[in-house]
């Protein structure tokens, strides 16, 4: 979707808003800015933003759980979201230099071993701290890209791509994005894919919490027909303050004859697996405002199983 270059007013104070924002959680320590985060979260809860896509997704992924218990997840997947918010806004300050402290990276030397040799897939989702993983991994030493979303508003955008300093490479969405891809996988870095998002009418319908959603097509599209490494990326906020990050690698099915099509379906598949165990694990540090689950049919999410985007053609 292309969005206006034009800065309007709106633009600018919306602007000016998050720059006060982040100046004010920068100087703050950093325990009082995550509790400010925090309650910003559950203010949000409080006025029930999304609060029914939220019990909805839990509902999707917790039938066992009680209604009461749902929403006490939601509540405290809130206040994390808060902190997530904030973590990122002071990422831009002095937290930059301390990121590695923060942030307990496992698993990376298998990803630099598959790297060694070609690029490779790193699919992750909107679970814990999820923009400051990347960063982290990028600062590890990893070459590292991710595939953003542009914002409506320019300023802002400039800005949250800015954040990261040069440590990642962004690959934004539109008619460049598949040429971009395989040159930043091409130069042997880790392309970060946050893949929990609804896929859109291009899509690849597979089970996400047993039941069949539109899902990015490029995990599978790129990892079937490049025959790349496929990670999955995973963190959570541990007790102590701090995050733990890892970074494991998916066994890919192999080519069992039915087509590469079929094949692009069970790698989605396997992705959506990997991302709804590491969510169980931590569902209180889950992105749950997300509409994930679509009616087939109502030009959002296609009738039937399609892999076919800009990657496949």
């Amino acid at each position: 979707m292309r969005y206006p270059t034009r800065v309007s007013l709106q633009h600018r104070l919306e602007y000016g808003a998050l720059v006060v924002t982040a100046f004010l959680l920068r100087i703050m320590p950093r325990r009082l800015a995550l509790f400010a985060g925090a309650g910003i979260g559950w203010l949000g809860w409080t006025l029930r933003i999304r609060r029914e896509v939220v019990l909805s997704n839990l509902a999707q992924a917790l039938p066992d759980a009680s209604h009461d218990e749902r929403v006490r997840i939601g509540a405290r997947a809130a206040r994390n979201f808060g902190r997530t918010v904030t973590e990122f806004l002071r990422f831009g300050g002095r937290d930059r230099r301390r990121t590695l402290e923060l942030v307990r990276v496992q698993g990376q030397e298998e990803l630099r071993t598959a790297l060694a040799q070609r690029g490779a897939i790193v699919v992750t989702g909107h679970l814990g701290a999820w923009a400051l993983y990347v960063a982290a991994l990028g600062m590890s030493g990893i070459p590292t890209a991710l595939l953003v979303g542009r914002q409506r508003n320019p300023k802002v955008d400039a800005m949250i791509n800015s954040l990261p300093g040069d440590h990642i490479s962004f690959v934004s969405h539109g008619r460049r994005a598949p040429r971009e891809l395989l040159q930043n996988l091409a130069a042997g870095k880790a392309m970060v894919l946050v893949a929990d998002q609804h896929g859109g009418p291009r899509g690849t319908v597979a089970p996400f919490f047993g039941k069949e959603t539109s899902t990015l097509s490029l995990p599978g599209a790129l990892v079937a027909r490049q025959e790349l490494p496929l990670f999955m990326m995973a963190g959570h906020r541990a007790k102590d303050g701090r995050h733990d990050l890892s970074l494991r690698r998916l066994d890919v099915p192999p080519d069992d004859g039915r087509g590469e099509e079929a094949r692009r379906l069970r790698i989605t598949s396997l992705c959506n697996e990997a991302i709804a165990t590491a969510v169980l694990e931590h569902p209180d540090q889950y992105f749950w405002y997300h509409r994930r689950y679509r009616t087939p049919g109502d030009g959002r999410e296609p009738a039937r199983p399609t892999t076919k985007s800009a990657a496949g053609r």
